[in-house]
């Protein structure tokens, strides 16, 4: 992000080298803060970059921690070392496994295992699928961030600390929304590959050069790709309909693929593309620093070791001078604030959601047919289980924005809001004459954030993205695969990593508004944050070894080479999971069981400090909603509640707009 005003007073101190810690110091350190890293506790690697550098000696140490005003640490991991007492005017940050303790040891493919993601990577074919790139330890690493950041105004004004615990298990449950819905729905998940369950065409297909990825939702799109391939005739009969060719899904991808092997990679996108279906080359690693878009946006840095820089790009209002500084702060960090969100799907829902669960007011605008993911089953009386748990604690507010009075309420909103936050195609809210500049003329204090696929400042203007072409086009498909060929994670990563990250843009655009009193323009591409994903991957580094074993009750992954497994595990019929990790415990290596989902929801219904809790709506529906993943010692975040009907927050709409600006709890950030 570019900001006039950094985190010149933020002095950051790593105690530790778990990769999430790492991770998130580099993060700080591009936005400004001072970031001190010890030579001996962490390598020359792509998370070291842009820090202060101190030796590892105790007198360093001492150091660095009087210096230091957040400390980030990982009380469960083993030999950190003890982290002294530290003062009341620091940030402890502690990120550990999960709430147990028990786990420190555990690295990136366990916890990928842990959290259910594995079991939903690759295809029913192929063993669990583990990523290479450490997609838990960095999605934590800009949750830890933000988290912060949030906290930073609190010491920065009243000189007052605070200790915050994130769990990674925590933080990588947030991301399974798309499948444990079918889970409550008395479903079982499977590993489906590249398919999508409910829409054919969509797979990774083979040309001539390469592979592709294509996104086919509706039987429009059959019609333009049949008429594409010189095969209208596949438009008709047994393809004609999309329920049709979710039943012959594997003859209709070949069929595809016919005429894609028939083509190069580039030939075919651009064919596709074209047409106005959302496709994309599966790009390798080495090739992500010729990209068009990743060079037109500066995301990737240029000399002879190019690395992955910040996803974070705003533009500041100019103009309005500096707000006074508040003598009193709320209990809840963001209370007092008002967001609205215009979302659909997952990436801006997840970002105002998490917004909501630190105590923002967030109103939801959805069109008159509502927000296109509310009845997608499964669903209790035509209100999806995934449009909920994406929605908690927000207001419905139905807005129809074509028509002239319903933006005259809109911008009313906007006059009386701090933050706009939409993940609509770029251009849209231009179009509908809310553009940037109109936004700052509305409201000069207006945080507004847009994420999309590929940036509003883009090489590809227009182009269609799905979460699928995205993790095609930003190397996450590279570093999954499973017998040499490419798959994406079975949670849609770059939706998810791309809703964390509009929470830290966010919290970061209403830390420059406290310093200068001026609103920012967020340009999120999700491109850029799955490239930014992959970050460990470039150069030298490389990632955690681990060994797939299949168990007689499902899968354990190990913490080391499959060879080292199977010098302990001699018998010839392998036990149940929980002996063989208390086997290989016993030779001092770590494993986790690969849990399925129904594991997941089960025993988060039967724990007493679970992620996901129970929400009882007014009538008597019983929602699964994640909580939010912080634990402050000072801050309160809130208790989760479901949205309401579609439209619920209009009566409330016109109050706000029929009265002057309504008179709210004073907010740290504003």
């Amino acid at each position: 992000m570019t900001l006039e005003q950094r985190l010149d007073g933020l002095v950051v101190l790593e105690w530790g080298s778990r990769p999430a810690i790492a991770a998130c110091g580099g993060l700080l350190a591009q936005l400004g803060a001072t970031v001190i890293a010890f030579a001996d506790t962490a390598p020359q690697d792509a998370l070291s970059r842009f820090k202060t550098r101190f030796p590892g000696t105790s007198e360093a140490r001492a150091e660095a921690l009087a210096r230091a005003n957040v400390v980030l640490h990982s009380s469960d991991r083993p030999g950190e070392g003890t982290l002294p007492a530290c003062r009341y005017d620091q940030i402890v940050l502690d990120i550990m496994v999960d709430e147990t303790g028990e786990h420190g040891q555990w690295t990136e493919p366990l916890l990928q295992a842990a959290a259910g993601i594995s079991n939903i990577t690759g295809t029913k074919d192929t063993p669990p699928t583990i990523c290479a790139a450490p997609v838990v330890e960095l999605q934590t690493a800009i949750f830890a961030a933000a988290g912060i950041l949030v906290a930073w105004p609190r010491l920065a004004t009243m000189g007052e600390g605070q200790r915050i615990s994130l769990s990674l298990i925590d933080c990588a449950l947030n991301g399974l929304s798309s499948f444990l819905p079918l889970v409550y729905a008395g479903k079982t998940p499977q590993r489906s590959g590249n398919r999508h369950p409910m829409a054919v065409p969509w797979n990774s297909y083979r040309a001539g050069d390469g592979w592709l990825l294509l996104c086919s939702a509706t039987d429009e799109h059959w019609v333009k790709l049949c008429t594409l391939m010189g095969r209208p005739e596949l438009a008709e009969g047994a393809f004609a309909k999309l329920a049709d060719r979710v039943q012959h899904c594997e003859a209709v991808d070949a069929e595809v693929e016919k005429w894609t092997s028939t083509l190069s990679v580039k030939d075919c996108v651009a064919a596709l593309n074209g047409a106005g279906l959302a496709a994309g080359p599966i790009l390798t690693l080495s090739e992500l620093g010729q990209d068009p878009n990743l060079r037109h946006r500066r995301s990737v840095s240029t000399g002879e070791r190019p690395a992955p820089l910040s996803f974070l790009k705003a533009q500041p209002i100019r103009g309005s001078a500096k707000t006074a500084i508040p003598t009193e702060l709320p209990d809840k960090p963001l209370l007092g604030l008002r967001v609205i969100e215009i979302g659909q799907y997952t990436t801006a829902p997840l970002a105002a959601k998490q917004l909501a669960l630190l105590g923002a007011e967030v109103i939801k605008i959805e069109p008159p047919s509502g927000e296109a993911s509310r009845a997608w089953p499964p669903h209790q009386d035509g209100q999806g289980y995934f449009f909920t748990m994406n929605n908690a604690n927000k207001r419905s507010c139905l807005l129809d924005l074509r028509s002239d009075a319903d933006r005259q309420t809109f911008e009313c909103l906007l006059e009386k809001s701090d933050i706009l936050i939409e993940n609509m195609k770029p251009g849209s809210l231009n179009k509908l004459g809310f553009g940037w500049q109109r936004l700052s003329e509305i409201n000069s204090r207006l945080i507004y954030c847009g994420i999309s696929g590929f940036g509003q400042d883009s090489a590809y203007p227009g182009r269609p993205a799905f979460d699928t072409v995205v993790q095609a086009m930003s190397g996450l498909m590279d570093v999954t695969r499973a017998g040499g060929i490419p798959f994406k994670l079975g949670i849609s990563a770059a939706d998810v990593t791309g809703g964390i990250a509009g929470l830290l843009a966010v919290i970061y655009g209403l830390e420059q508004r406290r310093q200068t009193g001026r609103g920012t323009m967020i340009d999120l591409s999700m491109q850029d944050i799955g490239v930014w994903l992959t970050q460990t991957l470039w150069g030298t580094s490389a990632s955690d070894p681990y060994a797939v074993l299949r168990c007689a009750d499902g899968h354990v992954v190990a913490a080391c080479h499959s060879s080292t497994v199977y010098k302990i595990i001699e018998q010839k019929s392998v036990p149940m999971r929980a002996a063989v990790i208390a086997m290989l415990g016993e030779a001092g290596i770590a494993a986790a069981s690969v849990r399925t989902l129904n594991e997941i929801a089960e025993a988060e219904a039967g724990s007493d400090a679970r992620s996901i809790q129970t929400h009882i709506d007014d009538n008597g529906k019983s929602w699964p909603l994640f909580r939010c993943p912080y634990r402050f010692s000072v801050e309160k975040t809130v208790a989760t509640v479901a949205i309401g009907p579609l439209g619920e927050a209009n009566a409330y709409i016109r109050e706000i707009c029929g009265q002057l600006a309504r008179v709210q709890p004073e907010s740290r950030l504003t």
